[in-house]
């Protein structure tokens, strides 16, 4: 199973839990029914921006949709070269695409660019406050002086 179905399964699993209907989303979405069952379903690509638009809808994140419920065991046959015919041993499907790992990397640069700018100007504010909170003092001793 690839990032895309676990996304897939996660949107239809948080739409049933929200009570919505795909009518219910397709509405949402600005798009028909049909056009939402094919994404649903996989008969269309879902992409980056569409994720994130379900996600708002769905009122979750984008990392949470790509979240696999559990890990995914695929039972791998493989020739084992023994002349016994074929081995099986478990692995771990941890695959994913790199556009979106590049795609969440890139929105969580951008959150800790703004708070680090939010930081900066809240700072400067203060700094500025203070300087208006002296003066004012100031003034009022000079006044009861």
């Amino acid at each position: 199973m690839d990032i895309m179905d676990t996304a897939r399964l996660n949107i239809k699993r948080r739409r049933e839990i929200k009570g919505l209907r795909q009518q219910d989303m397709a509405d949402k979405l600005s798009m028909s029914l049909r056009s939402y069952q094919s994404l649903e379903s996989g008969e269309t690509k879902l992409d980056i921006e569409r994720l994130e638009r379900i996600a708002e809808v769905l009122e979750t994140s984008l990392e949470e949709l790509l979240r696999p419920e559990s890990v995914v065991i695929n039972q791998q046959i493989s020739d084992s070269g023994n002349g016994s015919g074929f081995s099986t041993g478990n692995t771990y499907n941890y695959s994913i695409e790199n556009e979106v790992m590049d795609k969440m990397l890139t929105l969580k640069e951008g959150e800790i660019q703004a708070l680090q700018d939010e930081i900066k100007f809240l700072k400067e504010e203060n700094e500025y406050l203070r300087n208006k909170v002296d003066q004012l003092l100031g003034m009022m001793e000079k006044k009861n002086a």
